[in-house]
């Protein structure tokens, strides 16, 4: 919905820790609440303290420090790089160690907390508790660190609280259709032993789970669950409309070796006619490159262009990763039931069935995670539960 940026922008600054920065530090290191044993939690792999950085990397002489405005008429600044558990007044010795820091003001000094959790894996992919139905956990409480992390949370919670309050069926985001599902999947089936933070690398699917196409993958979601206002809505149809269009203008020109290369463009001498949408997947070329050999693109809105360059970019690979996504997607309907007992399963090991039980996987797909799952017993935990859904219906039918 946002077409440009019009809130005026400010720009960070960035300094550097320094030798009297660190021996400061270092000298009051047992005064930290971190290392004095006061706090025992594992704080988030890839957000130290200085005191952390100082200790594990004592070989640098310096660590950058992000000096993050506030707001646009706050004077306070946030320096991003420096998180604490010292007493603040090593803080405010330390502090004016730093190049730009000599004369600052601390308007809140640095503090380290310790908080608990559930273990994700007593929640189902709503976020629900699986022993108290009704009750949405969302954010830190759940394992994760991160404001993103425990915003995504917060709307599959809040969607899901909704719809049961409603009494409609809870909406699973998937792996292979959003970041969202990713990490639900992540936290309900394998859980946290440290606070989890969302990486692009825990998505098998991240090709296509990019951020020029979001809107695509999910606006359809939120309209079919009615979370998406008629104008955006609106807008979103008309969007798609340019798009398909875009798109089979780019498919219908085609053009030889021969021609291209009248026009600059080398391609392999073959004899093969290739379409505007598969030069785009060459490196050098765009839509305004290819407005030399086709004018007519220059009709193409910029947003679309944009749009359609990097999808044909991506074609090749995606259409290699569709079967892997579409069997995903197809473990992730099968369904097991809320009240199904593993303990009956006959021909899996006693092992695995405490296992699942244990777990209490909410689809085939989290199945498969559980360790000691073999091809064998899951194909066999596949036939149980169709057969136990044909019971089931059974008895619904009589």
């Amino acid at each position: 919905m946002t077409d440009r940026i019009t809130t005026a922008q400010i720009s960070c600054g960035v300094t550097r820790t320094t030798e009297a920065t660190h021996k400061i530090i270092t000298n009051n290191i047992h005064l930290s609440a971190m290392y004095s044993g006061q706090i025992e939690g594992v704080g988030p792999r890839y957000c130290p303290s200085i005191e952390d950085k100082i200790v594990r990397f004592g070989e640098r002489d310096g660590h950058q420090i992000f000096l993050e405005p506030e707001g646009i008429d706050d004077p306070a600044v946030y320096p991003n790089g420096i998180s604490t558990s010292l007493p603040a007044d090593v803080q405010e010795a330390f502090i004016r160690t730093i190049p730009g820091l000599e004369n600052v003001a601390i308007l809140q000094p640095g503090y380290a907390i310790e908080y608990d959790h559930v273990d994700p894996r007593e929640l189902t992919p709503a976020l629900e508790l699986k022993k108290l139905s009704g009750l949405f956990l969302a954010g830190q409480i759940n394992g994760t660190t991160g404001y993103e992390e425990a915003a995504a949370q917060g709307l599959v919670a809040g969607l899901n609280a909704a719809r049961c309050a409603a009494q409609q069926e809870p909406h699973h985001f998937s792996r292979s259709d959003s970041y969202i599902g990713v990490m639900i999947d992540d936290l309900t089936s394998r859980g946290v032993t440290e606070p989890y933070r969302m990486f692009t690398s825990r998505a098998e699917y991240r090709l296509s789970l990019r951020a020029d196409n979001a809107d695509l993958r999910l606006t359809p979601i939120g309209i079919s669950l009615g979370i998406v206002g008629q104008q955006r809505s609106d807008r979103f149809s008309s969007y798609c409309e340019d798009l398909d269009q875009g798109r089979r203008v780019l498919q219908s020109l085609q053009v030889t070796p021969n021609e291209a290369a009248r026009h600059g463009i080398k391609l392999n001498q073959d004899g093969q006619r290739r379409s505007a949408y598969e030069l785009l997947a060459y490196p050098e070329q765009s839509t305004t490159s290819l407005q030399a050999l086709w004018p007519e693109l220059v009709s193409v809105r910029p947003r679309v262009q944009k749009a359609l360059e990097t999808e044909a970019l991506y074609a090749v690979y995606m259409h290699r990763q569709t079967a892997d996504i579409q069997a995903t997607q197809r473990d992730e309907a099968r369904v097991i039931p809320p009240n199904f007992i593993f303990d009956h399963l006959p021909g899996l090991s006693n092992e695995l069935k405490l296992k699942l039980a244990a777990v209490r996987p909410a689809n085939l797909a989290q199945a498969a995670k559980v360790d000691g799952m073999t091809p064998a017993a899951l194909a066999l935990l596949l036939a149980l539960i169709r057969k136990h859904g044909a019971i089931e219906r059974a008895e619904r039918v009589s």
